[in-house]
């Protein structure tokens, strides 16, 4: 059994990507094949990318010179199609409050990496740990940090000179490394350990004279409300209700007494332990997901009237028929052979003859 990784990322990635393929000469036939992102998907609106073809298409770049359009992309564009994110980054009451947005909403963008941020004195420090091919995750990074220092330079206050930020980068340099310095303010060092962007932000908490605190709620709700829209799809919560129902179809899976939380843990290859947490963090428990799902799987294998009642009671797992009938009777208010017989009568016919 697959375990399906539901997380996405905004198509706006991938278009880019798409964008400096094609113009290193990739034909679309070949993009297609290689990470299964076909141009239809490229072009939705608000299209989103699911995991198995991010992770194809940031293992297919490497094998081609890095194109440049990363850096050329404008600001209009690059922060346009995110107008959200942008929204509340662009109108924060402080720098602090914009860089802390970022990392609130940044799942409006993807959700397969990490930003970290650390504060010495005024100096701030990000650091990014990229999901996928750590090894070359320096243009990942870069993008993230462009996003941030274009944000932050919002925030400058007329000093008079825009914000310097010293980047170092893993893997190595791509032939446009001199306009990715020119733009930071500061040479980027490449062949580094770790994908880290400093930069000093004495203002980080002076009052941002542009803020207008009356459109900020709204700007914050509309993220916060995108947001929740593009997660609900890919909550941990979810996947596990996904996984107890397709242990419970199985034909061959033993379920009895204690042995679906194991064989789930084993599934989604995590601990008890873990498994409740997460299900907490989401408002939810094993327990609940699990009477959901039973519910749902016994009122229709009822309505399909191939298994008995004994049968349908040992498939959920239940210690004995007489207490499926007591769950089913709590969830449908009503015992199992009432339930099919009633289903049966609406719909014009007898219900099977079943030894219940």
């Amino acid at each position: 059994m697959k375990n399906v990784d539901l997380r996405t990322v905004s198509n706006r990635v991938a278009f880019h990507c798409w964008t400096g393929l094609h113009a290193a000469g990739v034909s679309e036939a070949e993009f297609v094949h290689n990470t299964g992102i076909t141009l239809a998907t490229l072009n939705i609106t608000g299209g989103r990318i699911n995991a198995e073809r991010h992770e194809r298409l940031l293992n297919y770049m490497p094998r081609f010179a890095q194109s440049r359009n990363i850096i050329d992309v404008a600001p209009t564009q690059w922060l346009g199609e995110y107008m959200s994110l942008t929204g509340v980054c662009y109108n924060s009451a402080t720098l602090r409050q914009a860089l802390l947005h970022f990392l609130s909403f940044r799942g409006l963008i993807g959700e397969f990496d990490f930003v970290l941020l650390r504060e010495s004195g005024k100096q701030v420090e990000f650091d990014y740990i990229a999901e996928f091919n750590r090894i070359r995750a320096g243009m990942q990074a870069f993008a993230n940090f462009k996003t941030l220092a274009f944000f932050t330079r919002a925030y400058d206050h007329d000093s008079g000179a825009p914000t310097v930020f010293h980047v170092e980068l893993q893997g190595e340099a791509p032939p446009f490394a001199g306009a990715m310095s020119e733009f930071f303010g500061a040479p980027v060092r490449f062949h580094q350990p770790r994908n880290l962007m400093r930069f000093d932000a004495p203002t980080l908490d002076q009052p941002f004279g542009q803020y207008n605190a009356l459109l900020a709620p709204h700007m914050l709700e509309r993220a916060r409300s995108e947001l929740q829209i593009i997660r609900s799809a890919h909550l941990f919560s979810s996947r596990v209700e996904q996984t107890i129902s397709d242990l419970l179809s199985a034909p061959h899976e033993d379920l009895h007494s204690d042995a679906l939380l194991p064989r789930l843990c084993e599934e989604l290859s995590t601990t008890p332990w873990s498994l409740r947490r997460r299900l907490q963090l989401e408002k939810t428990s094993f327990s609940a997901l699990q009477m959901k799902v039973k519910s749902e799987h016994a009122r229709k294998l009822l309505q399909a009237g191939t298994l008995s009642v004994a049968d349908i009671s040992e498939r959920l797992g239940f210690a004995s028929q007489s207490a499926f009938t007591r769950f089913f009777k709590l969830h449908h208010k009503m015992p199992p052979a009432r339930y099919r017989q009633d289903g049966a009568a609406a719909n014009g016919g007898a219900a099977p003859h079943m030894v219940d």
